[in-house]
């Protein structure tokens, strides 16, 4: 991804960006990022998505839902489908991406998920404890720290929004695809 002046601005002009992810964004401009493994879907999808097969089927590229996301989380990629892109901004389920998406791509759902899962490295402690930010921060208490001192995500709980991500100051969080 080319992250470029228009790219930030588009970030800016959210309702919401931490202080902590405009820190992170400024920090991690400059890095090389690593092309997602080669697996089905190769991005994360936006929210609504039934299954990555009917998406693909059913996405007629039109970014409606992208320019419908209040928070600017859904980015158009090159080849024109929609990406979730939980960096700067986590995901509130506000469902206007599904409303927009006039394919049928997109699919109100009984409870709303990203279908992304935190997973957590030690980088997150700092000697024998931890921040706990991610718990603090995680509005569906999904997040909690487990026998090791490292914190283990509930993912029956989850809902894939990214807030332990968004409020993570050590990069201590991933997200990755349960689809």
């Amino acid at each position: 991804m080319n992250k470029n002046e228009r790219y930030y601005q588009e970030y800016m002009s959210h309702r919401h960006v931490s202080r902590r992810g405009l820190f992170r964004a400024f920090v991690t401009a400059s890095r090389n990022v690593a092309p997602p493994p080669a697996a089905l879907p190769p991005w994360p999808l936006p929210p609504g998505t039934v299954t990555s097969a009917e998406f693909f089927a059913r996405c007629d590229q039109c970014q409606h839902c992208v320019q419908a996301c209040p928070m600017g989380i859904l980015i158009a990629r090159q080849d024109g489908f929609p990406q979730l892109t939980i960096e700067y901004a986590s995901c509130d389920g506000c469902g206007k991406c599904i409303q927009a998406c006039s394919g049928g791509a997109l699919q109100p759902q009984p409870r709303f998920d990203t279908r992304l899962r935190p997973s957590f490295s030690d980088a997150c402690t700092h000697g024998s404890r931890g921040c706990e930010i991610c718990v603090e921060g995680c509005p569906q208490q999904a997040c909690v720290i487990g026998g090791s001192g490292l914190p283990e995500a509930d993912h029956d709980r989850c809902n894939g929004c990214g807030e332990c991500l968004i409020q993570c100051d050590r990069q201590a969080v991933t997200l990755h695809s349960v689809i």
